[in-house]
């Protein structure tokens, strides 16, 4: 599991833009493409700069009526998904 401290940023090998309310991010080493939707899109929006978890909570839940234990599990998980995927990255 991803712990709070652990700081994120978002990969240099993607390319990623908006299309209405959702992100098309495409792996350029893979010539994949994945989207993300909803609070998907606002961490990766937060990405653009590196962010721990905690502070990625801290801004979902100024926006989102969430709590702290939910919105921590839900950013993590999704966090783990695009480090799978490569792309994000821990920086450290």
């Amino acid at each position: 599991m991803v712990q709070s401290p652990v700081v994120f940023k978002r990969s240099t090998q993607q390319v990623s833009c908006k299309i209405n309310d959702e992100v098309a991010i495409l792996d350029l080493d893979r010539a994949l493409y994945f989207g993300l939707k909803g609070v998907g899109v606002h961490i990766w929006d937060s990405l653009e700069q590196p962010r721990s978890v905690a502070d990625l909570c801290a801004s979902i839940q100024a926006e989102f009526d969430v709590s702290e234990a939910a919105c921590q599990a839900d950013v993590v998980q999704i966090l783990a998904r695009l480090e799978e995927e490569r792309l994000v990255e821990k920086t450290g």
